[in-house]
This record gives C-alpha cells, structure tokens and sequence, in this order.
C-alpha cells in the first residue's frame, strides 16, 4: 500500500514522537512521491522538525485509488498523520498543522513566527496563477504550441499581469530583506508554502504555458536557487514528469505514454543568465561553486 521513506534518527530517539505522514503517490508510479502541494508543505515542516531532533519522521507514499488504502482510511485523503505514541490519526490539514505548531511551540522552534508582511505577499499567488493557466490552457486548446504572452487575449493579460504583479512585490520583500528565507536565515512555514508554488507555477509554466518566471526577478530567483539548496525541499520535492502529470490530470489534458515511460528528473538548477546576475550582486555567497 505505501512506499516509505524514513528519516534516519538524530542520537537518542527512544523519547521523541514518531510521526507518519501519508502523501499522495504519483499518478505514474505509486513507489514515487506526487505533486500534492499540501503533503510537500507538512512534509518540509515535519522534516524541520526531524532536522534539529525534535522528532522522528517516516514519510509514506499511499494510492489513494487502492482498496487496501480506501479500507485503512474510510475515505480520508492525503496529507493524513499519525502519531504512533498517542494512537492519533489527523485527517484534517489544520489538525496536522497544529500538532507541527504545538511540537515546534514545545522545543522553541521558530518554524510559526508570524509577519503581515510577508502573509499579504504570498497569500492567492498560487490561486491567481490557477486562473491563469487555466484560462490560457482553454485558449491554447488545438494548438500544437502554447501561445506567447504576446498573442493572448486581453481577459487572459489579466492573469497574467496578477501573477506577475505578485511575483515581483516578493521579489521586492526579499531585496528589502536580503535574507536567505522569508523571515531570516532560518526556515518558516511560509517558505515551506511558498517554496513548493514556486516551482510548481516554473515547471507548469514552462511545460504548459510558454511562461517563465521573469529573469530580472534576481532575488526571487535567488530565493528558488535557496529552495534547491535546502534539504527539506529537495527530500520532499516530486519529479517534473509528476508535477505535469498532476496538472494534466487536473486539466484533462493529454498524456501519452512515452511521457509515462520517461525517467524522473528533477530541474533544481536556474538559468544560466539569471545565476550570472546572481553572481554580479553577490547574493548568495557561494554561488561561485556551482
């Protein structure tokens, strides 16, 4: 029923929870891990927690189409919970996100600090690209190629401007900042929400959208290369095929089968003009060695 992927334990681990986290597999193969956003964002919490030893963690891939699933958890969906010592099972985002809450209050993690700021920043980003790919796939339909940004409508312009508009006002907090993370240089939970979008609104919009992040949007790129970097996202991060296999599912949109077959990969590199104007300001102090 579930692949797992376990946390190797930090010293003693007799006295810290176990906590298992259920997410969706892919679509493709149930042994990977899917491109369920909410499952990656509690996975990237719990895997903070797991860092500085507060807990022990396992990850498990489940399909949520197997009877052997559908029997164990009478119809909850992933991101599903438990914790072993307690005999609790959390089938509710916000009952997995205050147990995570209450773990890091308990041993002074700083993963909940809040800042209007940044909350204002973020928040309908990801909604605000959904209406645009959504719309834009409409548009594109029967074309064998999707449309420049160029030749879309103006209701579709829209959209796109809103996204774009949102990109560049987080681009702007982080140049104010100059902070490795949202807050600091230590994760939070609004990176463990936005990190995820962001790649997710790269990978879809190159793959189905002829849209990219815009490359004067230095900091914001600095930002993703940081997500390529942290551990918590490259452990919790699904393949590119998983991600537009996720999306076409949900667009009923084609796949064919040599898009099944192919090898996973993962894009956690930048574009080579953008790493130069990173290099240029200095950002990241060893982005020379890559």
């Amino acid at each position: 029923m579930a692949e797992a992927y376990q946390l190797q334990p930090n010293g003693d681990s007799a006295s810290k929870p176990l906590l298992e986290l259920y997410v969706k597999a892919s679509g493709i193969d149930a042994r990977r891990i899917g491109a369920d956003l909410f499952c990656q964002e509690f996975w990237m919490e719990l895997y903070a927690l797991y860092e500085i030893g507060v807990a022990r963690v396992e990850v498990k891939t489940v399909n949520v189409n197997s009877e052997a699933f559908k029997k164990n958890f009478l119809g909850a969906q992933p991101p599903i919970m438990i914790e072993e010592e307690k005999s609790v099972t959390y089938t509710d985002n916000r009952e997995i996100e205050g147990r995570i809450f209450h773990l890091a209050k308990e041993f002074n993690v700083p993963l909940f600090e809040k800042d209007p700021s940044v909350e204002k920043r973020i928040e309908n980003l990801y909604r605000n690209f959904k209406l645009f790919l959504r719309a834009k796939v409409e548009f594109d339909k029967g074309k064998k190629v999707p449309s420049s940004v160029e030749d879309i409508s103006p209701q579709i312009k829209v959209h796109y401007n809103r996204v774009c508009e949102q990109l560049s006002s987080i681009n702007e907090l982080l140049a104010e900042r100059n902070s490795r993370y949202l807050l600091g240089n230590s994760m939070t939970e609004y990176d463990c929400e936005l990190m995820p979008r962001l790649h997710h609104i790269r990978i879809i919009g190159l793959s189905l959208l002829n849209f990219d992040i815009p490359h004067d949007f230095t900091h914001l790129w600095n930002y993703i290369l940081t997500a390529y970097r942290t551990a918590a996202f490259i452990e919790s991060c699904p393949a590119d095929q998983d991600i537009i296999h996720h999306y076409k599912e949900q667009l009923s949109l084609f796949t064919n089968q040599r898009e099944t077959l192919q090898s996973p990969t993962k894009t956690h590199t930048i574009p080579d003009k953008v790493l130069s104007a990173i290099r240029v300001k200095g950002l990241a102090p060893d982005v020379n060695m890559l």
